[in-house]
């Protein structure tokens, strides 16, 4: 994966300087490519997670928030780089702002289930 990372780096480079929108798709593909590669070893890592909740006894509401926001903070991630690769920054701000409300709204079930335990210690 790290090769063709890589490869499609160099490939947009040269891109950018005769057609810069064929780079950022460039760029798209490869980052699409790379994550579609992934999905095998982040199910694998799921599973293992899901099997680590249900072993401890922990209510799956506990971990399902967290797993949630680490993946938008993935994709945000990307996406973020991808508008300032196509020199998009206003986009690129926007994309971070939309994945830190997106956080909170997954977290949302979290949040209330650390206010209910809150309230039924006092």
């Amino acid at each position: 994966m790290s090769a063709v990372c890589v490869i499609g780096g160099v490939m947009a480079v040269f891109l950018k300087k005769t057609a810069p929108e064929a780079g950022v798709l460039l760029a798209l593909a490869v980052c699409v490519a790379v994550m579609l590669a992934l999905i095998r070893p982040v199910g694998e890592i799921l599973d293992l997670i899901h099997q680590m909740a249900a072993w401890s006894g922990v209510e799956s509401e506990i971990f399902e928030p967290l797993l949630k926001t680490v993946g938008i903070a993935l994709l945000c991630r990307v996406s973020t780089e991808l508008c300032r690769d196509a020199g998009q920054n206003a986009m690129a701000s926007l994309v971070e702002t939309g994945g830190a409300f997106g956080a909170i709204l997954v977290a949302l079930p979290l949040f209330r289930a650390v206010w209910e335990l809150l309230e039924s210690l006092l």
